[in-house]
């Protein structure tokens, strides 16, 4: 089976490689190498296993992409326009704290099932996303944090429900 393995840092890529091999013999030798980097007085080491959705437009760019899914008994669905391939996905935190309320990973590896570029290129995206500052937000007595694509979808949102308001037209009475 083929596995990605990704390093993030504070919101960057630092490194990305396609490993072929057993996923938890991967898992297992990415945690001993960050285990190594973990400094226990700073921060937590924790190593997490989740569900991922990778999101393919249909048809996908590579058709064979639905029989490396079934091949692997993953989870596939249709979306709207959208094909979803549920993989698993572990994360590997080795350099974090808190940030008042929020939770902050500086580094982590992110170990993933590798489909094809596109899956890989997804990984990396979330192993960027998950490593970055979240934004804070003061407000009231206490504060709200989003990270920029948080952001970027709450004004999104806004601007889809101001276009969608419809505009009220003043009626003359009829006299009688």
């Amino acid at each position: 089976m083929k596995v990605v393995v990704v390093r993030s840092e504070e919101g960057k890529i630092v490194s990305s490689e396609v490993l072929e091999g057993d996923i938890g013999e991967i898992v297992r030798r990415v945690a001993e190498q960050a285990l190594k980097e973990w400094n226990p007085l700073n921060s937590d080491f924790t190593v997490l296993r989740a569900q991922y959705e990778l999101r393919y437009p249909t048809p996908p760019p590579d058709p064979g992409i639905v029989d490396i899914g079934r091949e692997l008994g993953l989870e596939m669905m249709r979306e709207g326009n959208e094909l979803v391939i549920i993989i698993p996905i572990y994360t590997i935190s080795f350099d974090n704290s808190w940030m008042g309320d929020a939770y902050m990973d500086r580094k982590m590896y992110v170990v993933a099932v590798y489909l094809d570029e596109l899956s890989k290129k997804q990984v990396e995206e979330y192993a960027a996303e998950a490593t970055k500052e979240p934004k804070r937000l003061e407000g009231g007595a206490g504060g709200l944090t989003l990270t920029e694509d948080q952001l970027k979808a709450l004004e999104e949102g806004l601007k889809e429900l101001e276009e969608e308001k419809p505009k009220k037209r003043r009626r003359r009475r009829k006299k009688s």
